[in-house]
C-alpha cells in the first residue's frame, strides 16, 4: 500500500496545491485550495484541475486497498461537471466500487465549500507490481 504522505509529497500534489483530510469515520479527502492559476478564461476553475482531483481522490481510496507490491495506473476516468466554481475549496472523496485481479474501479464526488456536488465520476486503474 502506498502511504499517503508519499503521494502528498509528489510533484504533481504540491504544484496543483492539494492536501488530504480525514474525517471522523476514516475517509480521507483530498482538498484542493482554489487560486487564480486553478481557472480558465472565463474566471472557473478549469476542468482539467477538477479532473485531476477526481483522479486524485480515487487513486487515493484504490491506495488503502492495494497489497505492498501493488501500484495502480489511471486507465479510464469519466467526470461529469455540474456547475462551475470559481472561488474557496473544492473537497473531493473517493471510493472503492470493485477490486479485481488485475483491474480496480473506482468513484469520486467533489463538493464546494457550501456542500454543493460539483463533478462526479468513475476511474479504472489497471493494478500493476511494483
Amino acid at each position: 500500500m502506498v502511504r499517503i504522505s508519499d503521494l502528498k509529497n509528489g510533484n504533481y500534489w504540491k504544484h496543483i496545491g492539494m492536501t488530504t483530510i480525514e474525517n471522523t469515520e476514516g475517509i480521507i479527502q483530498v482538498i484542493m485550495e482554489i487560486n487564480d492559476n486553478l481557472k480558465q478564461f472565463y474566471g472557473n476553475v478549469h476542468g482539467g484541475a477538477i479532473a485531476g482531483l477526481l483522479d486524485t481522490s480515487i487513486a487515493v481510496a484504490i491506495n488503502q486497498q492495494l497489497g505492498s507490491e501493488e501500484g495502480a495506473i489511471t486507465v479510464e476516468m469519466k467526470i461529469n461537471y455540474l456547475r462551475p466554481v470559481n472561488g474557496g475549496t473544492l473537497r473531493a472523496e473517493g471510493r472503492v466500487i470493485q477490486k479485481g485481479r488485475n483491474i480496480i474501479v473506482g468513484q469520486s464526488e467533489i463538493k464546494d465549500d457550501a456542500d454543493n456536488l460539483v463533478a462526479f465520476g468513475t476511474a479504472t486503474f489497471m493494478i500493476t507490481k511494483i
